[in-house]
């Protein structure tokens, strides 16, 4: 008997199996809430289900807890896994499967409710509205919303105002630092202002804006506090709006009102050295949509930075390496004009460079080309033949000078050149040295420095090296 007394307390006392349960911090939610879901045990080893959607609605984090509990000097563990998701409507939670102490248990579905805010109205003791300058715009451009929230002047405690903003699919919030507070008969009235831009087109509905209001004692408008100092929440919704967005005509991407520019730093370069180019976009609109530009110039090397651009301004670099005179085409940019609402074509202006270089090998031949055309077609055969001696003579003397000139040109370049390369104050000038040259050994060099220059490289290049490589080239030839 007594045994069987015993066994029957053991039972008792020892759960004989642990029980899971599933439930929600609210059955019903305004738009813009987020509802809680709670999967709880009390088993001893507890295998959570991995929750990635409710119902379809994302879950936007997920927290664990554990309570220790005692009953009837029995201690037993409470295990819980949390899930918070926001919900658009109306939904059934499915039950969940977890594995309990080697079992598998399922919880029950939970039904939830979305409900319509009662908005406010004249006369409440809070009112909250939002409105917008306009209605439809144009894709680029943005429209202007202001949250505008009352407070009689009865109103004797202070309060801490929290306004939430609503997410709005491809539509993007930007909140002014400046608010405003302005009074009439029976209210106080704050005023919060937001820059809304849209990354498509479409109409967009933006649903309430909520003002959480909490009894505190500092009052402050527009922030968060901590909950522990809140003693009271009251939640206040504003109306909603419908805004549409229009596409742009002609398929174009770039809104605003803008000007372009080329600049470039010199009109004429020796031969090897580099002209800059900068291309500079300045106004207002959506610059993070401008294509950057690509330049291509026969015979010429160009390296091109990426573009950058801030709210007020768009540019882009180059550096054109050219052995004869180029012209740099005209830039154009096709936006939508936002003053007159309608396409704007706006271009740069084509700019010449001399290269010169160019100019001092070419002029010699030009003028005897030049003098060889205006000889008399109708001279004697005699004449002819004088002209063609002189001619020839021409030629010899200045052949015989071009090659003095080059050998002594040739045994200073030596020495300029090593001097020059010695006193380069940057990869920049050294690059503008080296590239003319034509130096099998120096390629790897020139490789370098390149992207030292244009890539931020970071290699370290010995001008021994350099000077070395350009005398074994000399002493070959």
């Amino acid at each position: 008997m007594n045994k069987i007394l015993g066994n029957l307390l053991l039972l008792i006392s020892t759960p004989v199996f642990a029980l899971s349960t599933a439930s929600v911090n609210q059955s019903w939610f305004y738009p813009g809430d987020q509802v809680i879901l709670t999967i709880s045990s009390d088993g001893n080893n507890v295998i959570f289900p991995v929750i990635k959607a409710v119902d379809s609605h994302p879950v936007l984090y997920t927290t664990n807890s554990q309570k220790i509990r005692i009953i009837n000097n029995q201690r037993s563990r409470l295990s819980s896994q949390s899930y918070a998701f926001k919900p658009d409507k109306d939904l059934n939670i499915p039950g969940y499967t977890l594995t309990v102490d080697g079992n598998q248990q399922t919880t029950q579905p939970i039904k939830v409710t979305l409900k319509t805010p009662t908005l406010t109205k004249a006369g409440d003791d809070y009112i909250l509205k939002i409105k917008t300058n306009k209605q439809t715009i144009f894709l680029g451009d943005e429209f202007e919303l202001k949250v505008i929230f009352k407070e009689k002047k009865s109103l004797t405690s202070s309060q801490q105002v929290n306004i939430i903003m609503p997410e709005v699919k491809d539509l993007l919030f930007i909140k002014s630092n400046k608010s405003s507070q302005t009074t009439n008969e029976k209210y106080n009235i704050h005023t919060l202002s937001y820059k809304v831009r849209a990354d498509n087109f479409g109409n967009f509905t933006i649903p309430s804006v909520i003002a959480s209001i909490g009894e505190q004692n500092n009052r402050i408008f527009g922030s968060f506090s901590p909950i522990n100092q809140t003693r009271k929440i009251q939640k206040i919704h504003s109306n909603s709006l419908v805004l549409t967005v229009n596409p742009l005509p002609d398929d174009l991407r770039v809104f605003g009102d803008f000007k372009i520019k080329a600049n470039i730093d010199q009109l004429k370069i020796e031969q090897g050295k580099a002209a800059n180019l900068t291309i500079t976009i300045t106004g207002n609109g959506n610059f993070e949509d401008i294509e950057q530009y690509k330049l291509d110039i026969n015979g010429a090397t160009i390296y091109s930075n990426e573009a950058e651009f801030s709210y007020n301004q768009w540019q882009q670099k180059f550096a054109i390496i050219a052995k004869e005179n180029f012209i740099i085409p005209s830039f154009k940019l096709d936006y939508f004009d936002k003053v007159t609402q309608s396409k704007k074509h706006i271009t740069t202006q084509p700019i010449s460079i001399r290269v010169e270089g160019d100019e001092l090998l070419q002029n010699p031949i030009k003028k005897i080309a030049q003098k060889s055309v205006n000889i008399n077609h109708h001279s004697t055969a005699n004449n002819l033949k004088y002209y063609y001696l002189l001619l020839g003579v021409v030629i010899g003397i200045l052949s015989s000078i071009l090659i003095v000139l080059i050998k002594n040109k040739k045994s200073n370049t030596d020495k300029n050149l090593i001097t020059q390369i010695k006193f380069a104050r940057n990869d920049k000038a050294l690059f503008d040295i080296l590239l003319p040259l034509n130096i099998v050994n120096l390629e790897t060099i020139l490789q370098q420095l390149e992207a030292n220059i244009y890539k931020n490289a970071q290699h370290k290049i010995r001008k021994k090296d350099i000077i070395n490589a350009i005398k074994s080239e000399y002493k070959a030839h």
